[in-house]
C-alpha cells in the first residue's frame, strides 16, 4: 500500500490545461488580481485531499490513484468531445455524465459538508426516543430515507436506550474527517446516483463563437440544485449545457453558443468560484 502523493487536485490538471493559450500559458484571476501566468500544478488543489486510512490508521494513495486512472480516461473523452462540430455518441454522453457526477462529489467543500451531514444524521438517530414515529419518518425523509426504511430503522433504534444512543453519538461527533469510520471521501459514493440523475437531463454541447473563449473556475459544478440545470466548460472552446427535460428520449445535440451564452457561462464560473478562475488571456478574465 503506497503513500507518497501529497498534491491532490480536485479539478484535474488535464482539464485546467485546456484553458491555456496557444503557447501553453494559463492566466488566473483571484479577486481583482489577474496573474499573467499560473501553473496548473499549484491551482485547484489541496494537500492529501484523497488520502484514505485503514482501521489501523495506515494511510494510502489508493483513492488518489483510482482518480488518476479515471482522469486519464476522461482526458481521452475530452479529446473526442472537443472536436468542433462532432456529435456526442451515446457512450460519450454516459461517460461525460459519470465524470460530471464525480466532479460534483469530489470538491473539498462537498466532502466536508458530507462529513458534517453524517454527524447530523447520527444526531437524528440518537433523538429517536424524543420523536414520534411520524416525526422521525419526516426528518429521515430529508436525508433521502423512504418511509418503509425509516420505520424499520425506528424499530431497531427504539430498542436501544437513550444513554447508549447518546454514547454512540458522542463517539461519532469525535470522529475526524480522516477517520475510516466516517471519512470525508465517503461522499464520492454518491457519484453513481448523481450520474443516474444527470443522464435523465438534456445535454447540449456548445461551441464558442470565433473570438470568444470559456473560462474555468475552481468550483466548476454548482454545489446545489443540479436538477434545475447548469453549465460547465470543458475547454476554452467547448461547454456543456445540462437542462431538465420531460422527454422520454434524450437527444444528443451540439450547436454554436451565442456571445451572451458564453458571457453567462463564464459569469457562473466566476460567481461559483471558491478562489480562482483560469482562462487563456487576461482580457477574458477582466470581463468577469
Amino acid at each position: 500500500m503506497t503513500f507518497n502523493k501529497k498534491n491532490h487536485h480536485y479539478v484535474p490538471q488535464f482539464w485546467q490545461k485546456r484553458f491555456s493559450d496557444s503557447s501553453g500559458r494559463l492566466f488566473g484571476r483571484i479577486g481583482e488580481s489577474i496573474k499573467q501566468q499560473v501553473a496548473s500544478k499549484e491551482t485547484m488543489r489541496g494537500d492529501w485531499l484523497y488520502t484514505v486510512f485503514d482501521s489501523q490508521w495506515n494511510p494510502s494513495d489508493s483513492l488518489e490513484n483510482a482518480l488518476s486512472i479515471l482522469e486519464g480516461s476522461t482526458a481521452d473523452l475530452f479529446d473526442r468531445v472537443c472536436v468542433q462540430g462532432r456529435l456526442c455518441t451515446t457512450d460519450d454522453r454516459v461517460e461525460l455524465c459519470s465524470f460530471l457526477a464525480l466532479q460534483a462529489c469530489r470538491h473539498p467543500d462537498i466532502m466536508g459538508r458530507g462529513h458534517r451531514l453524517g454527524k447530523d444524521f447520527g444526531a437524528l438517530l440518537a433523538s429517536v426516543h424524543s420523536l414520534s414515529l411520524a416525526d422521525f419518518m419526516d426528518k429521515m425523509a430529508k436525508f433521502g430515507i423512504v418511509k418503509s426504511e425509516a420505520q424499520h430503522i425506528h424499530h431497531i433504534l427504539i430498542n436501544h436506550s437513550e444513554r447508549q444512543l447518546a454514547q454512540e453519538l458522542n463517539e461519532l461527533n469525535g470522529l475526524s474527517q480522516q477517520d475510516p469510520k466516517l471519512p470525508q471521501q465517503i461522499v464520492l459514493l454518491a457519484q453513481s446516483e448523481i450520474c443516474t440523475q444527470l443522464q435523465k437531463m438534456e445535454m447540449i454541447l456548445l461551441d464558442a463563437p470565433p473570438g470568444a473563449n470559456f473560462v474555468l473556475g475552481d468550483t466548476p459544478i454548482p454545489q446545489q440544485d443540479l436538477s434545475c440545470g447548469f453549465s460547465v466548460p470543458i475547454s476554452k472552446f467547448v461547454a456543456v449545457l445540462m437542462m431538465p427535460t420531460s422527454l422520454a428520449k434524450i437527444t444528443l445535440a451540439r450547436r454554436p453558443a451565442t456571445t451572451a451564452e458564453v458571457s453567462a457561462i463564464n459569469k457562473a464560473q466566476w460567481d461559483n468560484a471558491l478562489q480562482i478562475v483560469v482562462g487563456p488571456s487576461a482580457a477574458v478574465l477582466e470581463t468577469l
